[in-house]
C-alpha cells in the first residue's frame, strides 16, 4: 500500500508541477498572445490597425518600431519617443538573437514580451502577454485516473548509426530530427512501437493513441523518460502530457511521426484541455 500511495504521491508532484509553470511563468504557453510571420523588407509593429503587427494591448503605443526582415537576420528599430527593454536593458536598434540561439532577446514592452522564432526558413515574432485571460483564468489541468498498469518496461532497440527522419509541425514546416532506436512493447495484447528522440537527460516520445479528440487532445501527446538502461526504457503513460497547441492557437508543435501512432487506447495522462475545431 505505501509503494502504491508513493507512486500515486509522484505522479501527483508532477502534475503540480506542470501546473505551476503554466501559471505563474510569464512566457507559459497560458500566456501566449500573438504568433507574426515576418515578411522580407520593413514590418511595422504597435497596437494601432495600420501596423503590419498589430499588438492588441491598452500597454502598446500605436506605432512602436519595426521588424526588419533581411537575409535571414531580423534587426530591430525602436521610434524616438517609445521605452521597450532587450533583456532587461534599454534596446533602441539591434539585430536580435532568435530562439535558435544560446541567448535569445526577448523584448518587453509594458505587459507584453516578445521574441524572434526560427521556424524552417521562416522567421516569425512570438507574443506573450502576463495578463492574456487563458493564463489568469487558469484554473488547472484535467487528468485519467491513475493506472499503475500504463507503467511498462519496454525493450529498447538502438539504431546504429541514429537514424534521421523528417518531422512536421502544425504551421506546415519540416525539419529534420535524430532519433536514436524505439521502444518496443506488448499492452492490450498487442505489440506496440514508437520512435524515441534523444534528449540532454533520456528519451523523448511523441505519439497518437485512440483517446485522441475522444478524451485526449487530438493532436497527440508528449512522454518523456529517463535514457534506457541494458536496453530497457520505462514509459509510464501517466506522465504523459498535451503538447503547447493543447493550449494556445499560438504555438509551433511538432506533429507525432506517423510511426508513433499506437493501436490500442492510452487512458492515463493528461486529458483534452479546451475545445478545437
Amino acid at each position: 500500500m505505501t509503494s502504491t500511495k508513493s507512486y500515486e504521491k509522484e505522479i501527483l508532484k508532477f502534475r503540480a508541477e506542470r501546473e505551476t509553470r503554466l501559471r505563474e511563468n510569464d512566457r507559459s504557453w497560458l500566456a501566449l498572445a500573438g504568433l507574426f510571420w515576418l515578411e522580407e523588407g520593413n514590418n511595422t509593429f504597435g497596437s494601432d490597425p495600420s501596423n503590419d503587427i498589430q499588438l492588441e494591448n491598452t500597454s502598446v503605443p500605436a506605432k512602436v518600431g519595426i521588424f526588419q526582415y533581411k537575409n535571414d537576420i531580423v534587426s530591430l528599430k525602436i521610434n524616438k519617443g517609445v521605452e521597450m527593454s532587450c533583456n532587461g536593458l534599454e534596446a533602441r536598434s539591434k539585430i536580435l538573437h532568435t530562439d535558435i540561439e544560446e541567448t535569445p532577446d526577448f523584448l518587453e514592452l509594458g505587459s507584453i514580451l516578445m521574441v524572434a522564432i526560427k521556424r524552417g526558413k521562416n522567421c516569425l515574432i512570438r507574443v506573450w502577454d502576463r495578463d492574456n485571460p487563458g493564463r489568469k483564468n487558469f484554473t488547472g489541468l484535467k487528468h485519467f485516473p491513475i493506472n499503475p498498469d500504463f507503467r511498462i518496461t519496454a525493450r529498447f532497440v538502438p539504431y546504429d548509426p541514429p537514424r534521421i527522419m523528417k518531422i512536421r509541425d502544425v504551421i506546415g514546416e519540416e525539419y529534420e530530427v535524430e532519433f536514436p532506436g524505439f521502444a518496443i512493447f506488448m499492452l492490450g495484447g498487442k505489440e506496440c512501437r514508437l520512435e524515441a528522440e534523444k534528449t540532454d537527460n533520456g528519451l523523448f516520445f511523441n505519439f497518437y493513441d485512440p483517446t485522441n479528440g475522444n478524451g485526449s487532445y487530438p493532436g497527440g501527446r508528449f512522454l518523456n523518460t529517463d535514457a534506457p538502461t541494458d536496453r530497457e526504457v520505462v514509459l509510464d503513460f501517466n506522465m504523459a502530457y498535451n503538447p503547447p497547441c493543447a493550449y494556445t492557437d499560438y504555438a509551433t508543435c511538432p506533429l507525432p511521426p506517423s510511426q508513433n501512432r499506437l493501436p490500442v487506447r492510452i487512458p492515463v495522462g493528461e486529458m483534452i484541455y479546451r475545445h478545437h475545431g
